[in-house]
């Protein structure tokens, strides 16, 4: 009976050391400082696509995201800064965490030496050229990232997730994305 105890918390230890950690976060400072820019989002997953418009904003301290509705509704408002990540919602309960949705802005939006600092002495590993990138957790391919100009495609590959980010206009006009 001992033994069979010992054996299931020996295997219940080594399963939580195979869970996977969350990615380090870069510096806030390694990202530029940068006027406001609103977004088109296309969340798509399980076969359903989800469009929203973004405003991010990165000032001296933070970087905020609001995520609304097509129609103008906020649906949450997320936040880096010394602090960490928090995510606030009043009206929707998104799929995914603000740990989450950081780490996959922070994989499109800092430059590479930043996230592989970040990454150094984990078990997190970055590789690619200046369009497209690849995410590891040790050996596993968590996600890829493909940039051109105004437009990002993060391909979560772990969670079954993409998300386009397209840069808009002040009319929120966008060009379309080339095909990834």
């Amino acid at each position: 009976m001992l033994k069979r105890a010992l054996g299931g918390l020996l295997l219940a230890l080594w399963l939580s050391g195979c869970a996977m950690q969350p990615a380090p976060a870069p510096s806030l400072a390694a990202l530029p400082v940068a006027p406001a820019q609103t977004l088109q989002l296309r969340f798509e997953h399980a076969g359903e696509t989800h469009l929203m418009i973004g405003v991010l904003r990165r000032d001296t301290d933070s970087l905020r995201l609001v995520l609304l509705s097509p129609q103008g509704q906020r649906l949450l408002s997320w936040q880096r800064d010394a602090s960490g990540a928090q995510m606030h919602s009043a009206v929707w309960q998104p799929p995914f965490d603000a740990a989450w949705l950081g780490s996959r802005l922070a994989w499109s939006l800092w430059p590479a030496e930043a996230l592989q600092q970040a990454f150094s002495g984990s078990r997190w590993r970055l590789q690619g050229s200046p369009q497209e990138r690849a995410i590891y957790y040790r050996k596993q391919l968590i996600a890829k990232v493909k940039m051109d100009g105004h437009c990002r495609l993060i391909d979560d590959l772990d969670a079954g997730y993409q998300l386009t980010i397209t840069v808009a206009d002040a009319a929120r006009n966008t060009t379309p994305c080339p095909s990834f």
